[in-house]
């Protein structure tokens, strides 16, 4: 499930973290959860609890198409499943999170376009996240994970790292990030990470972060239970996989593409809900590494959902 208008991720992803979320969705993947205090609210503003008191703090699977417009392109479909818990370092206030994650591709791509019909990725996340101060934290991720197409070990493992700083610029409203991740893909080196995330108000939200970014709107709540949005977002998909292509020689393959989404998704007290979204893909490409081609590819339209324990 979980790239280009703000150099930034918080990865509870999806679980991420951030989620982890963030994407853990988290921070990366609930990311328009309201930052105002209870106490300085009435219990129908009240902050939902992003947190499960206990170790199992998530289950959530997705599952999403991207369907080719142009009729000589590339189409696909995904399934993904995850499960976050939460394991304290001394106390409460400490505490590493760890999502093992699974992801299938099926690939439908035109007679000329050379890559796999299915591609796998087998991922474990640690999201660390330490307060400084009242007003800086340090957030830190790191995710081996095997991505292949099961027909070839060569270069299939391969780590996404990233280490930020969160400085709450004007407290409760605006927050500046910044610090450097490590893709792992093939197609994209290591880059800073450099974000906001500006709350002028209780219902609104913008997040520039890496790998997306999005624009929020609450459209309902229901007290300390959960809470509705409606959002726009924009990011860059894709990712590196090891393969063997038809030749038998094996090579690192690289799909990018840029995406335009809109949805819906309903926030549930403890970290659940489930979402549902649309959207856009352009400027799509296929890139070998070691015998170096890229192939351009058609526009697309995108349809997923997904739900969370």
């Amino acid at each position: 499930m979980r790239l280009i208008l703000g150099i930034w991720m918080v990865c509870l992803s999806s679980e991420c973290a951030a989620q982890q979320h963030d994407q853990l969705v988290s921070e990366q993947d609930s990311p328009v959860t309201g930052v105002f205090p209870s106490s300085q609210a009435d219990d129908a503003e009240a902050e939902l609890a992003r947190f499960k008191p206990q170790a199992l703090q998530s289950v959530s699977l997705s599952a999403g198409w991207l369907a080719d417009v142009s009729g000589n392109g590339l189409s696909s479909s995904y399934l993904e499943a995850s499960i976050g818990s939460g394991i304290p370092l001394g106390s409460l206030d400490n505490i590493i999170g760890v999502t093992p994650r699974f992801r299938v591709d099926w690939i439908d791509a035109s007679p000329g376009i050379d890559i796999p019909s299915e591609l796998y990725l087998f991922e474990t996340q640690f999201f660390y996240r330490r307060p400084i101060n009242n007003r800086l934290s340090a957030l830190a991720i790191f995710s081996p994970s095997i991505r292949s197409d099961l027909t070839t070990s060569d270069d299939a493992f391969r780590v996404f790292a990233l280490g930020l700083f969160n400085w709450e610029y004007i407290p409760r409203y605006l927050t500046l990030s910044g610090g450097a991740v490590f893709l792992g893909r093939a197609d994209l080196p290591v880059l800073p990470a450099l974000g906001l995330s500006w709350t002028p108000g209780r219902r609104t939200k913008l997040d520039l972060r890496f790998p997306s970014s999005k624009l929020a709107y609450r459209f309902a709540k229901d007290g300390r239970r959960s809470e509705k949005w409606a959002y726009l977002g924009v990011g860059l998909g894709g990712d590196t996989w090891a393969v063997t292509r038809d030749s038998g020689l094996t090579d690192e393959l690289s799909l990018r593409d840029i995406r335009l989404t809109w949805g819906f998704e309903k926030l549930i007290a403890g970290g659940g809900g489930w979402f549902l979204e649309s959207g856009y893909a352009f400027d799509r490409r296929l890139q070998y590494e070691r015998q170096a081609s890229e192939v351009g590819l058609g526009e697309a339209i995108t349809l997923q959902g997904g739900w969370r324990y």
